[in-house]
């Protein structure tokens, strides 16, 4: 009964694909450092501002991260479609500065083998873990703003609550959406990044 759990998690494989000789130059930074950065300076600005880290109280916000996420959806599929069917010559060829390595199951019924990505599996894993968060987050922040009042009231029998939820609990899930946010923002600039510059600069040389 796993299968079809595995399956619909596929795009978080990027998350696992290993690129880069150590943490700081690595694609960590990008998938983790640089968020974790921003959420955290994203946390302590609402703090200093005295801005609810809830956002069923905050209705414009939401409005416009679920009108930028829908947007970034087509975008991201589009993009997908577009790689996964691009004629050019190297981007079948493994990656510069070092392989971007994925250990994946074995199919025949061994356990776990590596497997080296080349421009456009890579590609792909990235726009299709894009796709997988935005299309997430979207689900995630308007259930947020419509049910987490409601939630809260039926959560009132847990002692010390009505203080927990305000100062605890809000500002972790508040975070943890950011983190999320800033990982898609971070994730999209590397991606527009191979777009607009990796891939223009291969050749048949790479083959």
């Amino acid at each position: 009964m796993l299968w079809p759990i595995r399956q619909l998690l596929v795009p978080c494989n990027y998350l696992r694909i290993k690129h880069g000789d150590s943490v700081l130059a690595s694609k960590f930074v990008y998938d983790f450092i640089l968020p974790g950065i921003l959420t955290v300076l994203t946390v302590a600005g609402c703090w200093w501002l005295g801005i609810p880290m809830t956002f069923d109280k905050q209705p414009n916000l939401v409005n416009n991260i679920t009108q930028l996420l829908a947007l970034m959806i087509g975008f991201y599929l589009a993009a997908l479609a577009a790689v996964a069917t691009f004629d050019r010559a190297g981007i079948d060829s493994p990656l510069k500065g070092g392989d971007a390595i994925l250990w994946v199951r074995d199919h025949n019924g061994g356990g776990r083998v590596k497997k080296t990505l080349s421009y456009r599996k890579f590609i792909s894993y990235m726009f299709g873990y894009l796709s997988f968060l935005s299309l997430n987050l979207f689900i995630l922040v308007l259930i947020l703003s419509q049910a987490w009042a409601k939630l809260t009231k039926k959560l009132a029998f847990i002692p010390n609550w009505s203080k927990l939820e305000p100062t605890v609990v809000s500002p972790i899930i508040f975070a943890v959406v950011f983190f999320a946010i800033w990982q898609l923002v971070v994730t999209s600039m590397l991606a527009i990044y191979f777009l607009a510059d990796r891939l223009q600069t291969l050749s048949e040389s790479e083959n």
